[in-house]
């Protein structure tokens, strides 16, 4: 039997809608379906295991959070792949129940034995199985060091500061500046930790734009490097957006200007029922948009 239907590269789901289109089990990190003869690997970046990506070649943790892990179960199942004819998709997640799909995945040499941490935080021996994607256009997420990022930030933002000596209109300032942000490292993380469009999920990073929250223009310099003071949206949430036409409330619903048309609400494919899902520190750059709501 085949997949309930095929996901396209980069798509996100929740755990239900995985669990119906693999009719496999609702938990685990692999998740075997003798009905669609597929096996389903997660790699949730929010829990236990140490997986990294080396070149192209995802190293994934197998199965078993408390002593050593066996050679058996799903573990077998996944050093047999390209034997057993079983088809392996595999799953990143970047933000808990999001669970973006990256395609499918064949092994790229011999698993190996690796010591980490266990559940109760004992060292253990574990299998890790080096993992390359069918797909060349299908990417791993890579997750950087924070302090390279920091640096990276560093030394763009030092560049970009340098239109502000420009002799030319404050609009034109801003224009040259968010530009240039939307180009560089600040979007790279933020496309590498939400990999969409905050509000409608448009996942094409070409038309993505990486913003601030707070404008760069009133932002201290530790704000302007805080990649939580950053919202990636399509081209036209980004619009509405930057011209505070649209915010969002604590509870990340989305408030749309009175003076905004129906007719352009339509068309511009925002309505009162949409929300975005924003951290701690997001929010706290949120407040101060708010209130500037036209």
């Amino acid at each position: 039997m085949t997949l309930t239907r095929q996901l396209v590269i980069n798509e996100v789901v929740n755990n239900q809608q995985l669990c119906e289109v693999f009719l496999c089990a609702p938990q685990g990190g692999m998740r075997k379906s003798n009905r669609t003869n597929t096996l389903t690997l997660i790699s949730d970046k929010t829990k236990l295991y140490d997986d990294k990506v080396v070149g192209d070649i995802y190293h994934y943790t197998g199965m078993g959070q408390i002593g050593d892990q066996k050679m058996s179960g799903q573990n077998l199942t996944l050093a047999e792949s390209d034997i057993n004819a079983v088809e392996v998709h595999f799953f990143e997640v970047m933000k808990p129940r999001e669970y973006t799909y990256r395609g499918q995945v064949e092994l790229a040499g011999e698993p190996y034995q690796g010591q980490q941490k266990d559940q109760d935080g004992r060292q253990r021996l574990v299998w890790i199985f080096p993992l390359s994607l069918k797909d060349s256009k299908a990417k791993f997420t890579k997750l950087p060091s924070a302090r390279n990022d920091k640096l990276e930030l560093e030394e763009e933002f030092n560049e970009i500061q340098q239109f502000e000596n420009l002799p030319i209109q404050q609009t034109e300032k801003e224009r040259l500046i968010k530009g240039r942000i939307g180009q560089g490292k600040f979007k790279k993380i933020l496309l590498d930790r939400e990999c969409k469009c905050a509000l409608c999920g448009v996942t094409d990073p070409r038309v993505l734009i990486a913003s601030h929250i707070k404008p760069w223009s009133t932002s201290t310099n530790e704000e302007r490097l805080d990649v939580n003071n950053g919202l990636l949206l399509c081209p036209n949430h980004d619009a509405l957006f930057d011209k505070h036409l649209i915010s969002f409330d604590i509870q990340g619903k989305i408030v749309i200007s009175q003076t905004l048309a129906e007719t352009a609400r339509v068309f511009l494919n925002i309505h009162e029922g949409l929300r975005v899902k924003l951290n701690k520190k997001q929010l706290g750059y949120m407040k101060e948009h708010y209130q500037k709501l036209n």
